[in-house]
């Protein structure tokens, strides 16, 4: 394609690391999951419920992760099932970390924790900067 110099073009969708991309991509997914079923929690918009007479699930996204959780097997395997068929999806069923969060099996439950983050954030030494964060609400950033 020849373009000639000093030539505006427009965009047909986000690109990948623009200030929009983010938006389109949960916008883009918000559409997929409601069309599945799910509707999102009216308290947080990274999780999303789903409730039928096959049962309950709910369903926590971050960026391009998240964790789905069913009340029964079947269930579980329907939702992915229409998922996959939606999105090109990678299911991992042993959950060991999210978000710099450590998830380990313990007993019937999970134990979670944040060794690395919190070691990763002790090297910024953080506790040495001055400045207020976050700012007031009487700060002027114009």
């Amino acid at each position: 394609m020849d373009i000639p110099k000093h030539s505006i073009l427009k965009l047909q969708k986000a690109l990948y690391g623009t200030k929009q991309a983010a938006r389109c991509w949960w916008l883009y997914l918000k559409k997929i999951l409601q069309g599945i079923g799910f509707q999102p929690n009216g308290e947080d918009q990274s999780t999303y419920c789903y409730d039928t007479k096959q049962g309950k699930a709910i369903l926590w996204i971050h960026v391009d992760d998240g964790v789905l959780t069913a009340s029964n097997s079947e269930l579980m395997d329907a939702i992915s099932q229409k998922m996959n068929e939606a999105l090109k999806m990678k299911w991992d069923e042993a959950i060991c970390g999210l978000v710099s969060l450590s998830i380990i099996p313990s007993g019937n439950g999970y134990k979670f924790h944040q060794k690395d983050l919190i070691s990763k954030l002790k090297t910024l030494k953080l506790s040495n900067v001055t400045a207020k964060a976050p700012l007031p609400n009487s700060c002027d950033l114009k």
